[in-house]
C-alpha cells in the first residue's frame, strides 16, 4: 500500500501491461452531488460502511460490498488506484477494507482529486466489467474491543482524533475519554501545512511519529488504530503501511464502539472521575 504523487500515477499508467490488466482507478464519494472523475469508477462511501444503532463505520455485509464494487473490474492482480475530495479519508477507508479481502497493489493518490484536473481528457469512461468476489479476512489488518481488551499492554494504540476527543471534552459517545494506554497521534498531522491536501514528506512524518512514540522498531506489538468511526484511523493506516510499519490492524466502529460499551476500560484525561477501571 502506498501513497503516490500524480507524476508516479502517470508513469503507472504508461507502463505496459497485458491486455485488460491496467491500473483500475476509484473515485471514491460520499455525496450523491459529488461530480466524480470521468476516467475513474465511482463508489459511494456510504456502500462500504455499515452504521447500526449508534454505532458507525462498521464492517458491511461482505455481499453488500461486493455489490458496491460489483462495477469496477477490480482483482488483486491489478493495480488500485483510489482517491477522493475528502483528504483521502474516504478513499483510504476503502482501502483498508480491499486490504481485509486480500489486496495488495493499492496506490492512494497524494492531494486527491484535485490532484487529476488534467486527467479528465486522457482517461476515457471505464467500461463496467465484473469484479472477482471479495471475503473477508479479519486476522489482519483487523481489530475489535475483545482483542483490544484482553490484553491492553500487548498492543501499541493510536488514537487519531482530535486532542479535544481524547482527554474527553469533546464527548461523542456516551463515554468521552480513550483507550487506556493509547497514544495521540491526530490524522490532520499528516498532511505537510504548506500544501493542504497533500502529506508531509515521508522523512517528516517518520520523525513526527517518532516524537509521539510511533515507530517501526515497535513492530513487536501489533498497532491498533482507532478514530470516531474508523475514517481519519483509516488514513493513519495507510500512512503508516504506506511508510513501512508491518503490523497495523483498523478497528471498525472505534470509539463509537469503544466509547458506548460499559464493559471496556477508559481513561478520561479531563474527567478522572469518570474513568472506567482496566
Amino acid at each position: 500500500m502506498k501513497f503516490i504523487d500524480r507524476a508516479d500515477l502517470d508513469v503507472l499508467l504508461d507502463k505496459p501491461y497485458p491486455d485488460g490488466q491496467g491500473p483500475i482507478l476509484i473515485d471514491v464519494a460520499s455525496a450523491d452531488t459529488e461530480v466524480t472523475l470521468s476516467g475513474a469508477h465511482r463508489v459511494d462511501f456510504d456502500r462500504i460502511v455499515l452504521n447500526r444503532d449508534n454505532i458507525a463505520g462498521l464492517l458491511p455485509n461482505i455481499d453488500t460490498l461486493n455489490a458496491a464494487l460489483a462495477h469496477t473490474g477490480i482483482s488483486p492482480d491489478r493495480p488500485i488506484v483510489l482517491f477522493d475530495a475528502q483528504n483521502g479519508l474516504a478513499a483510504s477507508r476503502l482501502a483498508w477494507t480491499l486490504a481485509l479481502g486480500g489486496f495488495e497493489k493499492i496506490y492512494l493518490l497524494n492531494g486527491g482529486r484535485a490532484a487529476l484536473t488534467t486527467l479528465a481528457g486522457r482517461l476515457p469512461v471505464p467500461p463496467e466489467k465484473p469484479a472477482q468476489t471479495l471475503r473477508y479476512d479479519l486476522s489482519r489488518h483487523h481489530t475489535q474491543a475483545e482483542d483490544i481488551s484482553a490484553g491492553l499492554d500487548q498492543w501499541l494504540i493510536v488514537d487519531a482524533r482530535s486532542t479535544d476527543e481524547f482527554v474527553g471534552t469533546d464527548r461523542r459517545s456516551k463515554h468521552a475519554g480513550h483507550i487506556p494506554g493509547a497514544l495521540h497521534f491526530d490524522w490532520s498531522w499528516c498532511f505537510d501545512p504548506a500544501k493542504p491536501g497533500y502529506l508531509r514528506p515521508d522523512t517528516e512524518l517518520l520523525a513526527l511519529l517518532a516524537e509521539h512514540g510511533i515507530s517501526p522498531n515497535q513492530n513487536d506489538r501489533p498497532i491498533a488504530v482507532y478514530c470516531q468511526s474508523h475514517r481519519r484511523s483509516s488514513l493513519l493506516f495507510c500512512v503508516l503501511k504506506h511508510l513501512g510499519f508491518n503490523d497495523v490492524r483498523g478497528y471498525p466502529g472505534a470509539w463509537s464502539d469503544w466509547g458506548n460499551r460499559d464493559d471496556v476500560p477508559i481513561s478520561c484525561p479531563q474527567n478522572p472521575a469518570a474513568d472506567q477501571p482496566i
